[in-house]
């Protein structure tokens, strides 16, 4: 015969079987996990005179009854091993095959943001409770998680990674299934402290060889559980409170101008370049020369004929700047105003550019609860529900200025956390049984980027026009100053992402109702997901300003050699367009806040069937939609490449600088606006049909062979989103500020102290139809199918488990993952030339006409008449009626009336993955439970970021190629290689109710018993490396920032330098030539980051009071060997610190101390 439980809690069971004419039959006690289909087989024998009670077998620990891959990790872990963050998704990492993203999170955290099994970072799903806990990241396409709560609320969770059943979807990668701790008959609980202090740690090794102290830390996580009956055998609860106050020291060090600087004396930079002035005032040293920006000329790049004698702003006399021939009126008066809020120097750093340091200290904390009510109406119904909330203020940190331009510390803010889950299990007959969930998170963050500190008129008091408080909030425009290292997020002024508004919901209602027939257990069910977004997150709230050496060199690209000074581009209030290196570009945006909402619906039918006692199969068949998202106030919009633009009828006329011959453009493409007919900018992909297949054998009695395949598409980049640049223009705004005359493209167009001379531009809304953006950067997805295709991964495996004597467990598994429609995020500009540009000559920059000689990259950057000059009429454009001549080049583009063309990233990526794991498990017994595990895999793709709006959810992918993005296919930038992984829990046999002298004294089991020791030691390969140049090089029109060549085989230095010298030759890297293709590809295997070695490790003793009452003490060590795990080298080609690694990925050995009392 067969019998089934099914939707049980986890827990520890007994079987228990009566029929008549054998003899009543129990099993031993044996736990069921979360998601486990346990097995537990018993032999009923012919009954006697004395009915006698048999007892059976415990279950078996193999898995016969599935293919599904994965890691159980149970309370045991969960409670014992060391976790010095106390977040239990940092215990994803136990799962073979999960990997950190990368080194600025070494261990898995932001909830979903771990790789399994060659799967991008930031696409799990995680269930609290049957109910979905993630919400859409306000960037779309990526998940984060709302909330989850406290170790000492979660009873386990499973990992949930290929081959899982049809009932789990919206998940291209894992599902990480939680179940959290539940009231009994008995009362139950705990009260906690962990407490860590900087007296324990040991110092980072760069301070420590620095000779920079332990920066002081005190972090108090405290807390308490209890659960027990409110009624018994009927309703039982569990309630648990969680607290965390950490207070430690915040440090900056950065670049502040000198005394002399600040009255516009920049004499210091020749001599910093070992230079000497000679009696013109030109300095010796080209690198530590400044020039007049009015003074350039274009040829290719600027060129500059004029240098500022002593490099003394203050005293030179510019025949063409403002008030020319006046001394000194180059000096901008809003930079010379913000000069005197910057600090002075304090330090001597080595340089000018780090010469001042700041510390203070720092203040968070974080608050949260949860409570759990089970109650049985009858033997039929049980229903749980949970409530959870979260709340934390923003943090207090390093007032680095002291005074309201400060970029370090911003004003008050505060999130928090709903989560709410209803599960109903309804038994209709022995054969036929429903289970109900309903689910609900909410996360709302509301953060201030401006600290006044009593000044209420920042932009009056700077002397910055008040049209830059477009946006409504205040604050001082964000100022990035290349060279000098900032102190904050920027040099000085607030932070311009830091206003931030964010209200997201997530609601789930699922259905699965299960029919057992036969040897078939079928299961049918529903998914239903509705997810909102309401949001906004400043893009330069009040001006977002870059300045480099650009406006203040002599000559081309950019090189050292060639001088300037950003400082002093600042003090003459010359931005720049390009990337300063914290910052890129020189605009401000004005932004609507979206109210963005969609849904999701997924059904299902799956059937396991036992086809034998020894082979089951696992069939199962899902299909999810996605509708795509609408905005409350149709406030959205689409690209269509193919609508005629009304722009002068959508026919254009200029004459071909090469053959002189008039040619005729057809102006294709403009904005479609979203109505009350059409809500949506998507087209809604209908092919999500997902089969999925797992088999299970047993072979013999303690040998399993399983294998499967199966389908899982992952998130829509057309649910939910919050990020404006895609998909709402005439709605949101950029105005980017015009720092050359495109006339000439060589002179200073405006200053700081009037950024945009033509003002801000408003939004149109959709007033302007198809001509929206026209003459600017146009916006928006483009609404065909093959653009909002569904990722989705196809992944197989097989593999045998054995289990061995005192139940454990040997497992071999082979996975492949192949990744489909994957998210380019490197491809959002759409409006490049064609691959005929790589093809042509360099040309003469110099020229008078360039083009005579024929088409050339010069003759693209050469100046023709606007054709647009009398159509496009906003001052503002830099292809409008202000300017009489534009580059070329913009005539030649796919869609010349928009300067370019943003879209949402091309679902044109693709991934393979392959990997070996082993793994060797003992579940909890004797006192011991043990997990290891070994993982060997390979991950190559074209692209390895979920999003490119997020650094945490990956490394940006960078297009250098826009035609031939199959060119990006390589190692993907979180590969690694080889993962060992051992964890253990071990109860020392000596003391009351061991192995061992379990008689002795009581004062002496005060001493010697009740010990026990925990640890995680990992053993992981470095990750491939990528490689830029530090400048981006000089690219084609219209292409991605260069990559260096690479002559030879780059290599590791393995000389006891390595730290300061991570190749063994720099010179491997190369420089291409201008307007050429970087052979060096995405990411180098042949060059990884460091492998990376830790050991965390705990001891604890526990003190029985009496019975089911004890007092813990535990001290928990993170890297306990202190073995400095080293970051990532510097990869940027040009840089000075080129191959220095400074920074350690997981940082020196810190000390937890943990006291707790258990009853």
């Amino acid at each position: 015969g067969g019998y089934l439980f099914r939707s049980i809690p986890p827990g520890v069971y007994v079987v228990s079987v009566e029929a008549a004419g054998f003899a009543k039959t129990e099993s031993a006690k044996f736990k069921v996990d979360v998601n486990e289909n346990a097995t537990a087989n018993l032999t009923l024998k012919v009954a006697g005179a004395t009915q006698t009670v048999e007892v059976g077998a415990q279950a078996q620990a193999i898995q016969t009854e599935d293919a599904e891959t994965g890691q159980v990790v149970n309370r045991r872990f969960i409670n014992d091993l060391p976790l010095l963050d106390r977040q239990i998704a940092s215990l994803t990492a136990l799962a073979p095959g999960v990997t950190e993203m990368n080194d600025s999170c070494p261990e898995p955290c932001i909830g979903t943001n771990f790789v399994s099994n060659g799967s991008r970072g930031a696409t799990s799903d995680i269930l609290l409770d049957g109910a979905s806990a993630t919400n859409s990241e306000p960037n779309g396409g990526i998940t984060s998680v709302t909330y989850l709560p406290s170790p000492e609320a979660v009873e386990e969770f499973k990992v949930q990674q290929t081959n899982f059943s049809a009932e789990y979807g919206f998940s291209g990668a894992s599902v990480v299934n939680v179940v959290s701790r539940s009231g009994t008959n008995k009362f139950h609980g705990s009260v906690y402290e962990f407490l860590r202090d900087d007296s324990l740690d040991a110092n980072d090794w760069f301070a420590n060889r620095n000779g920079d102290p332990i920066p002081p830390l005190r972090r108090h996580n405290y807390g308490g559980t209890i659960g027990g009956p409110i009624f018994k055998n009927k309703t039982f609860f569990f309630f648990d409170y969680d607290g965390l106050t950490r207070t430690g020291l915040s440090t900056a060090t950065g670049a502040v101008p000198s005394d002399a600087m600040r009255t516009g004396d920049f004499g210091e930079l020749c001599a910093a370049q070992g230079g000497t002035f000679d009696g013109a005032g030109r300095c010796g040293a080209d690198a530590g020369q400044i020039w007049d920006p009015y003074s350039g000329t274009f040829n290719g790049t600027i060129t500059r004929s004029t240098f500022i004698p002593f490099n003394n702003i203050a005293t030179y006399a510019s025949p063409g700047g403002p008030n020319p021939n006046v001394a000194g009126n180059l000096i901008d008066p809003v930079a010379q105003k913000m000069m005197t809020y910057f600090p002075e120097p304090n330090i001597n750093g080595g340089s000018i550019y780090q010469n001042w340091f700041g510390s203070g200290s720092s203040h968070s904390s974080n608050k949260q609860f949860d409570i759990k009510i089970d109650h049985r109406f009858t033997e039929n119904n049980l229903m749980s529900a949970k409530f959870a909330y979260q709340y934390s203020p923003s943090g207090t940190g390093l007032d680095c200025f002291k005074n309201f331009t400060d970029p370090c510390q911003g004003g008050p803010g505060w999130t928090n956390a709903h989560a709410f889950a209803i599960n109903d299990t309804h038994t209709f007959s022995p054969t036929l049984l429903l289970t109900t969930t309903l689910g609900f998170t909410r996360g709302v963050w509301h953060i201030d980027a401006y600290n006044p500190r009593g000044e209420n008129d920042p932009l009056g008091t700077l002397g910055f026009p008040s049209y830059l408080e477009a946006n409504g909030f205040k604050g001082v425009p964000a100022i990035f100053i290349d060279q000098y290292t900032p102190a904050g997020y920027a040099n000085i002024g607030t932070d311009p992402y830091g206003n931030y508004r964010l209200g997201q919901d997530t609601g789930q209602l699922s259905a699965t109702l299960d029919k057992v027939h036969g040897r078939h257990d079928i299961k049918f069910g529903f998914d239903g997901r509705i997810h909102q977004i309401n949001y906004i997150q400043t893009n330069a709230a009040v001006g977002f300003f870059s300045f480099n050496t650009d406006a203040t060199n002599a000559c081309p690209d950019g090189l050292d050699l060639c001088g300037g000074d950003s400082m002093a581009s600042f003090m003459m209030g010359q931005m720049t367009q390009g990337c300063a290196s914290n910052g890129c570009g020189s605009y401000e945006e004005i932004q609507f806040r979206p109210a963005t909402t969609n849904y999701q619906y997924g059904f299902f039918a799956q059937d396991n069937w036992k086809v034998t006692p020894k082979l089951t199969l696992n069939l199962g068949l899902r299909y999810d939609v996605t509708l795509p998202r609408t905005d409350r106030f149709n406030h959205q919009d689409y690209f269509d490449a193919n609508a005629t633009s009304p722009l002068n009828g959508g026919s254009l006329t200029y004459t071909d600088p090469v053959t002189g011959q008039p040619v005729n453009l057809a102006l294709k493409g403009g904005e479609v606006f979203a109505s009350s007919k059409q809500r949506t900018n998507y087209v809604t992909d209908w092919s999500n049909f997902q089969p999925r297949f797992g088999f299970a054998y047993q072979v013999v009695p303690n040998t399993v062979v399983r294998g499967g395949y199966g389908i899982y598409y992952g998130q829509s980049r057309s649910g939910v989103t919050g990020v404006v640049p895609y998909g709402s223009a005439g709605f949101n705004q950029f105005t980017n500020v015009i720092t050359v005359n495109p006339n000439d493209l060589a002179t200073p167009f405006v200053n700081l102290n009037n950024p945009f001379k033509f003002g801000l531009i408003q939004p149109a809304g959709n007033s302007l139809g198809l001509l929206n953006d026209v003459g600017f950067g146009a916006n928006g997805p483009i609404r065909t199918p093959s653009w909002n295709q569904t990722p989705y991964e196809q992944s197989w495996s097989f593999g045998i488990e054995h289990e061995l004597p005192s139940h454990i467990l040997i497992n071999a598994e082979y996975i492949g993952k192949k990744g489909t429609h994957l998210p380019f995020s490197g491809s959002t500009e759409r409006n490049f030339l064609g691959p005929w540009v790589e093809s042509l000559p360099v040309g003469d920059f110099t020229a008078a006409t360039p083009c005579q000689a024929g088409l050339s990259i010069a003759c693209l950057s050469s100046a023709v008449t606007n054709p647009f000059a009398g159509l496009i009429s906003d001052p503002n454009s830099t292809i409008g009626s202000s300017f009489p001549q534009i580059q070329y080049y913009q005539l030649l583009r796919p869609f010349p009336h928009f300067t370019g063309v943003s879209t949402e990233p091309q679902m044109i990526a693709n991934s393979i993955y392959h990997g070996l794991q082993l793994t060797a498990e003992k579940k909890y017994s004797n006192g011991l439970q043990l997990l290891a595990t070994f993982t060997w895999s390979k991950s190559i793709d074209n692209a390895s970021a979920a999003d490119t709006n997020v650094s945490w959810a990956g490394s940006f992918d960078s297009l250098q190629d826009p035609n031939k993005p199959e060119l990006e296919r390589s190692l993907s930038s979180f590969d690694i290689p080889y993962v060992i992984q051992f964890s253990y829990s071990y109860d020392l046999p000596v003391g009351h109710g061991r192995a061992f002298l379990g008689n002795m004294p009581r004062w002496a089991d005060l001493i010697i018993g009740g010990w026990k020791t925990n640890g995680i030691w990992r053993i992981s390969d470095g990750r491939p490396l990528p490689f830029f140049l530090n400048d981006g090089g000089q690219p084609l029109p219209t292409y991605g920032a260069q990559r260096p060549n690479i002559v030879g085989t780059p290599k590791r230095n393995h000389g006891s330098d390595w730290v300061d010298n991570y190749f063994a030759d720099n010179s491997v890297f190369q420089r291409p030539a201008p307007f050429t293709l970087g052979d060096a590809r995405r990411t180098l295997g042949s060059v990884r980051s460091p492998w990376s070695f830790t050991t965390n490790l705990s001891v604890g003793k526990q003190f029985l009071i009496r019975e089911e009452m004890n007092f813990e003490f535990r001290v928990e060590a993170k890297n306990a060997f202190n073995h400095p795990v080293f970051g990532t080298p510097d990869t940027n080609v040009g840089d000075d610190t080129f191959g220095t690694i400074s920074y350690t990925s997981v940082g020196p050995r810190e000390i937890q101390l943990g006291f707790k009392f258990n009853f």
